[in-house]
């Protein structure tokens, strides 16, 4: 009877540290333990969309290298502005083409890269990473010769098929034959053409 009785007591003490430590971890290490799972599958998150953008950019400069392409390489002109207005023209076809929605293209100061005079536009899109390959696959694969020299991602959403902005450098070479020194002159101080903000 005295174990029975002794037993009685003790069975509330048990169920009060019971309750304690079952308040400890659901109240306590619970939330810190959700946290730091959200957290891990953010940074996972993260890590993958970076590694998906970087393996983008690598197929559509691999694929461009891979395909043989005809025609005459430079742009046509030989003005710095009017190769650039082309280019910028061309660019929207794509854009349209391609599905995605063009935020703005503007002109770029050209550059050479010896023995080319270079022609250079800034295009920023946005619309679902696929149609965003598939216009830089399209810039590569053609003529006359582009390249996209540098190119930036940024998801705006949650998931690989959300939707992307980028921004790509698209750069082109023009012919320097009919070039005057006196034409290269006006051409530095006329610069690039403007920028143009897409609606």
């Amino acid at each position: 009877m005295i174990q029975n009785l002794k037993l009685a007591r003790g069975t509330p003490f048990l169920a009060f540290n019971a309750a304690a430590i079952l308040f400890v971890i659901v109240f306590l290490f619970a939330p810190i333990l959700t946290r730091f799972a959200d957290r891990g599958e953010e940074i996972s998150d993260n890590a993958a969309q970076l590694a998906h953008f970087q393996n983008v950019t690598r197929a559509a400069k691999k694929s461009a290298g891979s395909v043989g392409l005809s025609g005459d390489p430079f742009l046509p002109g030989s003005e710095e502005r009017v190769a650039s207005a082309d280019l910028q023209a061309s660019l929207k076809a794509m854009a349209a083409t391609a599905g995605v929605n063009l935020l703005a293209i503007r002109g770029l100061q050209g550059g050479r890269s010896q023995p080319l005079h270079m022609i250079a536009v800034s295009v920023e899109l946005e619309g679902p990473l696929k149609a965003i390959r598939d216009m830089i696959f399209a810039i590569e694969n053609q003529t006359p010769l582009l390249f996209v020299s540098t190119a930036s991602f940024r998801s705006l959403a949650d998931g690989e098929d959300g939707p992307v902005r980028a921004e790509l450098r698209v750069q082109g070479a023009i012919r320097d034959g009919s070039r005057s020194p006196a034409m290269d002159g006006q051409q530095a101080g006329r610069g690039p053409a403007p920028a143009e903000r897409m609606p």
